[in-house]
């Protein structure tokens, strides 16, 4: 019982894969031109654009209120009358914060120079705060590295300040570890594993990859999600910031310094320093720089790391999900059923309004369900899948287009020319003789004694005679220029530029022949037991003293006298010039 229903259900599917195999193999074609572009990285800056715009719509989220950042704004330079921040700004503000016992102060400054005054001060500092991290970046071509103070370095309260940008230079993937040549970790992360440690949660040791209190952070490989041959160097994660600009609590340097703070504004919280002022070289173009109706506005690299800190406190404490990938084959797998799928509308016999609207609710559908899963934290590569199914419609409305054309132009029965379309051809190639001054013949067929052929074997096998006489023209008629067409009910005709008479008339000849030859068995002939063909031939120069119609009805007139002579024979009727 269970063979038969498997037997069952498989010829039904090996059915509609065959009704259905162009739409399949128009599917497969598309997704595999789409596939080759994609790898070569033609979609990829349209790709990290609809990355982009499904970032910035994203319901609002609360502000992250364990972490506070302390800017050094312009403002706070010309109050300071420096345009560099001096050791004894950054030493009064960390010494300001530290009175508060915040859980962890991230320095966001490089500060493996002096800069005079207060560089003794802030050395002291350094050495009596230990939950202070600073910064170096690790990553650049030779003298492009800065090293970090040498006081924090030697203690391990570093971490790496590097930024990764895209190829239209905004950041959105985030370093957790920027170098394997270095087991130093980012700035962000360091932050982050400092907090976490004060609740006892520390990277497991024996995790594959970084993974904090069970909750792992895969690194990105080189072609994943919209990425093409990306530089994934080190150890990335997509970033997935909180929002544009203010989304965490900014704190001017000056306020701090003058005391203009609430007394337990850092309590165990991260405090993050840096400067923020107009003429700052840490500013970063993100997902949300760009967003509709506003000029690009950057963002301030000690915004970023907290940005990064927030996602990876956010991740462990509160579940925040991390925005992930789906692996290669599962990426062409939705393209291909994408394409498959809208390969399949355009080749149903639907109306094309009806085509183009399942079209647009398919790509509205998969863009929906694209974002929808970005914020459940999955980056489906929306934009290969919606030029896939635009270009299997458009295909799909071209073909359609074609057998529509075709349809117009073709006998539904015999599959040669209809009416229309020989009347097409009779024009231009009359106007083209007359040019060239070259004859023009025309061979008018009629079955003999069709109506008794149905009244005997019925109008289906009058159809399938048709189709036969049909095919055997087609076949004794030999160059491509001349044009074969049914010219209604039994009666069949035949164009033949550059023809002569002569000419003409053997290939009417070979016409009657052929069809006689068939011996399809025609019992209400009353002069073959077979099927025949009485034939009409005109040839004629075109002038201006006979028209295409008029010489047609000399052909017809040929054919009257073919019947009249007996009928399974040739006549040539030469048109009579008016004199």
């Amino acid at each position: 019982m269970a063979s038969k229903v498997l037997s069952h259900f498989t010829h039904l599917g090996q059915k509609w894969l065959y009704q259905y195999r162009g739409a399949f193999l128009s599917g497969i074609t598309t997704a595999g031109f789409i596939l080759a572009i994609r790898g070569i990285g033609l979609l990829q800056i349209l790709e990290l654009s609809a990355f982009d715009r499904f970032i910035q719509p994203r319901p609002t989220e609360p502000r992250d209120d364990r972490i506070v950042l302390v800017g050094f704004t312009e403002s706070d330079l010309q109050k300071l009358n420096n345009s560099q921040i001096s050791d004894h700004a950054v030493a009064t503000v960390l010494d300001r914060i530290r009175a508060q016992q915040p859980r962890v102060i991230g320095l966001d400054l490089y500060r493996n120079l002096a800069t005079e005054p207060g560089h003794d001060r802030l050395t002291q500092l350094f050495k009596t705060t230990p939950n202070l991290i600073g910064i170096e970046k690790v990553i650049g071509d030779q003298g492009e590295t800065v090293p970090g103070n040498p006081i924090l370095t030697n203690s391990d309260r570093i971490g790496a300040s590097d930024i990764i940008a895209d190829v239209d230079g905004r950041v959105r993937r985030a370093f957790l570890f920027p170098s394997t040549d270095s087991p130093i970790e980012s700035f962000s992360l360091r932050i982050a594993i400092e907090y976490l440690a004060v609740q006892g949660i520390l990277p497991n040791p024996n995790a594959s990859v970084l993974q904090l209190d069970e909750v792992p952070f895969p690194p990105l490989t080189s072609n994943v999600g919209g990425y093409i041959n990306a530089d994934a160097g080190g150890y990335q994660i997509l970033l997935n910031p909180r929002g544009s600009k203010g989304k965490f609590r900014m704190i001017s340097a000056w306020d701090v310094m003058q005391g203009n703070i609430s007394p337990t504004l850092f309590r165990d919280r991260i405090v993050l320093v840096g400067d923020v002022s107009a003429g700052a070289s840490d500013l970063f173009f993100t997902s949300y720089s760009s967003a509709s109706g506003s000029s690009p506005q950057p963002m301030s690299g000690v915004e970023l790391h907290a940005n990064i800190t927030s996602q990876i406190i956010s991740a462990v404490l509160d579940r925040r999900v991390l925005i992930q990938t789906l692996p290669e084959w599962a990426e062409w797998s939705f393209i291909l059923g994408l394409t498959s799928i809208s390969a399949w509308l355009s080749v149903r016999r639907d109306s094309f309004f009806y085509k183009m609207g399942w079209t647009v609710c398919l790509i509205l559908g998969s863009v929906t369900a694209s974002y929808g899963l970005f914020l459940l934290g999955w980056w489906v590569p929306i934009v290969p899948g919606a030029i896939a199914i635009g270009m299997t419609a458009m295909i799909g409305v071209t073909i359609e287009a074609q057998r529509l054309n075709v349809l117009s132009m073709q006998d539904s029965l015999t599959q040669l020319a209809n009416r229309r379309s020989f009347d097409e051809a009779l024009t231009r190639e009359w106007e083209r003789a007359w040019r060239s001054q070259t004859p023009l013949s025309v061979i008018l067929c009629d079955v003999d004694y069709f109506k008794r052929y149905n009244d005997t074997y019925g109008h289906a096998s009058g159809d399938d005679c048709l189709r036969k006489v049909g095919a055997a023209i087609r076949r004794s008629v030999k160059r491509s220029i001349d044009v074969t067409a049914r010219y209604g009910g039994e009666e069949f005709i035949v164009l033949l530029p550059t023809t002569n008479a002569n000419g003409a008339l053997i290939v009417a000849e070979r016409i009657r022949s052929e069809v006689e030859a068939m011996q399809l068995e025609h019992g209400g002939s009353l002069i073959s037991p077979f099927v025949t063909l009485s034939l009409g031939v005109s040839s004629v120069v075109p002038s201006s003293s006979i028209t295409p119609k008029a010489w047609i009805e000399v052909a017809d007139a040929g054919l009257y006298e073919a019947k009249q002579a007996g009928r399974n024979c040739v006549v040539l009727k030469e048109f009579l010039y008016d004199m």
